[in-house]
């Protein structure tokens, strides 16, 4: 194969696709790239070496080839569409392996380990500086190393994976084959079937292959000696797999004829989700480690226990895909009744659809009576936290030790984040979203907010952040639910009153030319952000000549906050427009719904409630001149200008009763220039509340109250307050 000139990626932040398109942007290779579960660093790590990060599976220019992870069905949607535009599409296994054929490749194989091993390998030899490429499907711990690399030299470095059946098309210079361990059970039926797979990989290596001494005896067939065969000292324990990886890279150094001897090996920055220390003190040790087969849990069980002996040792256990776990269940309790406290996560499908053998309460049965009573299976990461305990109320020392895959990480994460805050999850809640942040997204504790609306009134937020993409926004979502912190979102601040004390929560606010776009999909419709300014898209739409934009002219807001309240205006509401909304919904979806299949009242838009509006196709009521919508424009304006007030205000304070305006009531019980402090009633509308200057929102909140008894006594009408009234209840200032 020729390296492609453009590529698309699908599934690009999959440990796997993630370093090939590192490799690939080092080539000089076009790399366009799309997962619709990417999240930060992946995405800000990517755009830095130049790829272009889509956010639909539509690639701006043809591509001449298209690389799927193993994540991503041959069948599906997405490759049905793409496959339209009659270019290859490889399976990243099948792509790799062909891209490198004319390379000297050092591979890593086995059933787990590799990425360990494959980044020390990678990390000895860039410290003797011998020129190679690589890729390893792990994060090194030390942001300076990255996972891929390109270099002018015949020389690759990178693992196989065995468990889609790729494997089968590499040829090796040199193999490094660390352990023989019946896994990936889906696609290996048998113990006789992965050595086969891993024999016949032997039998196309062209130098050497090297082997931990114990596989010489499990029927290996490249005892055959296709070609060299030499053999590095495995474990005589579990515990001491860290010593065997390190003579594997060595016996790598000596088939390419280089020594380590001056290399210090204890620098090795480490695999992120490796034995890493999350947080330590005098009385807990919090460790996450990706083992997700029996014989790794025995190994790093036994290495912990040899790091604290005398500490109880409290184990989280995640199991990777329901075929593993349903073949190797006996196996799974055995090696995990070496803990003194188990607590199980539901089984990490990945791509695999549910099996209920697969289950991780198929464990339970199999545990001896110490566990089986105590152990339970957690599915929220506050129980699980209030489960296991904070260091005040665990007693004597411990340590807790996340195992697994899945959500695992996350809650791995955010446990030691609890820590690092002392327990208190507002402050837990920055410790683990700051470095899942972008630099360039604005993040910021105890800002204020009430100078920010239209109002100009009240505190300051604990948190405040301007995600510059949706992954940043789903990683602030996601955060603020595993640590039961409220959100809510901010547009322009119109229609809305912050109350002195603040916001104890997380203020978000879609700012920036992600979230501010407006683009012309057809000659009528229109794509908009949910931060675009509603005033710049009716001057948008106008320009094109797009009729019944008109309303948005002078609304202080944004799409994204039309959208929530439905705002409208001179008889018209947004949803007038609306043809779909794209919404991040709670549980991290994303889901297009069309306009007419939401639930949609006055001021108000249930989706929009319960999910944030991302963007949304709007349709114009037809075409017309620039000057005739203009016209309509410019008599809106006058209208509104006759009839509101222009200085600082939420919008209508009160909702209209029926068959009556809420302004005309209070003008008609004189109310009109009524004033608590800086707060007044508008002289030119009864229904606008004005800061006159130095409003507190208790003077806000006091006048409304007054108003609402005043209008009640005088027309036995009790008005509902349409202005929000963030993070607080009206019934607590109104009843």
């Amino acid at each position: 194969m020729r390296t492609p000139r453009r590529t698309l990626l699908l599934g690009a932040g999959g440990m796997g696709m993630f370093p090939l398109a590192l490799y690939l942007r080092g080539a000089g290779v076009r790399v366009e790239a799309y997962d619709d579960t990417l999240g930060e660093p992946m995405r800000s790590k990517l755009e830095s070496v130049g790829a272009h990060v889509l956010d639909e599976p539509c690639p701006i220019k043809k591509p001449d080839c298209i690389v799927r992870s193993s994540a991503v069905p041959p069948d599906g949607d997405m490759i049905r569409g793409l496959s339209a535009l009659g270019v290859p599409i490889y399976r990243r296994g099948d792509f790799v392996a062909e891209l490198i054929s004319r390379k000297r490749l050092i591979a890593v194989v086995g059933s787990h380990g590799k990425s360990s091993v494959t980044g020390k390998l990678i990390w000895a030899l860039k410290q003797i500086g011998f020129p190679f490429s690589y890729m390893v499907g792990a994060s090194f711990r030390s942001a300076a190393e990255p996972s891929g690399s390109f270099v002018k030299s015949p020389w690759v470095v990178m693992e196989i994976d065995e468990s889609d059946g790729t494997i089968e098309g590499f040829r090796p210079w040199i193999t490094l084959a660390l352990n023989c361990d019946w896994d990936h059970v889906d696609r290996y039926e048998d113990h006789d079937g992965l050595v086969r797979a891993f024999s016949d990989l032997f039998s196309r290596t062209s130098k050497r292959v090297i082997l931990e001494k114990s596989l010489s005896v499990k029927g290996s067939l490249c005892l055959k000696k296709y070609c060299e065969v030499s053999f590095f000292r495995g474990t005589k324990t579990p515990a001491d797999f860290n010593e065997a990886n390190h003579r594997a890279v060595e016996a790598v150094g000596e088939a390419m004829g280089l020594s380590f001897d001056e290399v210090d090996f204890s620098l090795f920055p480490g695999m992120e989700r490796r034995q890493e220390v999350l947080f330590e003190d005098e009385s807990r040790a919090i460790v996450e480690d990706y083992a997700h087969h029996p014989t790794e849990i025995a190994a790093f069980l036994e290495m912990r226990r040899k790091v604290f002996p005398e500490r109880a040792m409290k184990v989280v256990f995640q199991p990777h895909r329901f075929s593993r776990t349903r073949a190797l269940a006996p196996a799974f309790a055995e090696e995990l009744s070496r803990a003194d406290e188990l607590m199980l996560m539901p089984t990490y499908g990945a791509f695999e659809p549910y099996e209920a053998g697969g289950a991780v309460e198929n464990l339970l049965g199999s545990l001896p009576p110490r566990l089986r009573e105590s152990t339970g299976v957690f599915e929220d990461f506050h129980s699980l936290s209030q489960a296991i305990g904070m260091r005040s109320q665990a007693g004597a020392p411990d340590q807790v030790l996340f195992v697994g895959a899945g959500n695992l990480t996350k809650w791995a994460h955010a446990f030691a984040s609890l820590h690092c805050a002392d327990g208190t999850e507002a402050d837990a809640f920055g410790h683990y979203a700051r470095p899942r942040l972008s630099e360039s997204t604005v993040f910021l504790e105890n800002h204020p907010i009430g100078s920010m609306t239209t109002m100009g009134v009240g505190g300051s937020a604990k948190w405040y952040a301007e995600p510059v993409n949706k992954e940043e926004l789903k990683t602030l979502v996601d955060a603020c639910q595993l640590f039961g912190l409220p959100r809510s979102m901010i547009g322009r601040g119109s229609n809305l009153i912050v109350p002195d004390h603040g916001y104890r929560g997380l203020i978000i606010r879609l700012r920036g030319a992600f979230w501010d776009s407006i683009e012309p999909r057809t000659e009528d419709t229109l794509i908009v952000g949910s931060g675009a300014k509603l005033n710049d898209i009716c001057k948008f739409a106008c320009k094109r000549g797009m009729v019944g934009f008109e309303f948005l002219e002078g609304i202080p807001g944004t799409l994204g906050g039309a959208l929530r309240m439905n705002a409208g205006a001179m008889g018209w509401e947004i949803f007038d427009l609306v043809e779909w909304v794209s919404f991040l919904m709670p549980d991290g979806r994303i889901m297009e719904i069309p306009g007419c299949e939401l639930e949609v009242g006055y001021r108000f838009c249930r989706e929009a409630y319960d999910g944030i509006a991302l963007r949304a196709k709007l349709r114009a009521q037809g075409l017309g001149t620039h000057t005739e919508i203009r016209k309509v424009i410019d008599e809106m304006f006058r209208k509104r200008s006759k009839s509101q007030p222009r200085q600082a205000s939420s919008g209508c304070v009160f909702r209209n009763p029926p068959e009556v305006s809420a302004g005309w009531l209070i003008d008609q019980a004189g109310l009109k220039g009524e004033h608590v402090g800086g707060a007044v009633v508008s002289d030119l509308h009864g229904n606008f509340i004005l800061n006159k200057g130095g409003a507190k929102a208790s003077e806000v909140i006091q006048l409304i109250r007054r108003v609402r008894e005043r209008v009640k006594d005088s027309h036995g009408l009790l008005l509902e307050p349409e202005v929000n009234l963030l993070g607080e209840s009206w019934n607590r200032y109104l009843s």
